[in-house]
């Protein structure tokens, strides 16, 4: 079963709709900090490439210093009024999820739980 990139688009735009708060969310392939899917037009695509891109790669050159043995698990950046979520989603694949600070944060982890709970299947048959 091949899975298309309009399929998990669809995913990301349900995930968007029924969670209050979300402004945005998109699934970056790590490696080469490439877009492969998108929830809405809000945000530039450049600019969420290259900031996943340099937040991955500070993450995991710091937890490299800190420790030999490491597995990066989360990113979160908090603004005054955004929260910023990269978490991996599958092997090289991450999901950034840009989301209004108003709202309750435990509530928004929970329903970013769910959401990699439905992907990670789809992204496993990707690669």
């Amino acid at each position: 079963m091949s899975v298309s990139g309009k399929q998990i688009e669809e995913v990301l735009q349900k995930f968007e709709e029924n969670t209050e708060g979300i402004l945005g969310c998109s699934i970056i392939l790590a490696k080469e900090a490439l877009i492969l899917a998108e929830s809405s037009q809000k945000f530039e695509r450049l600019v969420i490439q290259w900031l996943s891109e340099k937040v991955l790669s500070l993450a995991k050159e710091s937890l490299q210093q800190l420790m030999k043995e490491h597995t990066l698990m989360s990113v979160t950046i908090e603004e005054k009024e955004i929260l910023i979520f990269l978490r991996p989603v599958a092997e090289d694949f991450y999901v950034v999820i840009i989301a209004n600070k108003e709202e309750n944060r435990g509530l928004l982890e929970h329903n970013i739980k769910q959401l990699l709970k439905e992907l990670a299947p789809m992204l496993s048959l990707i690669q």
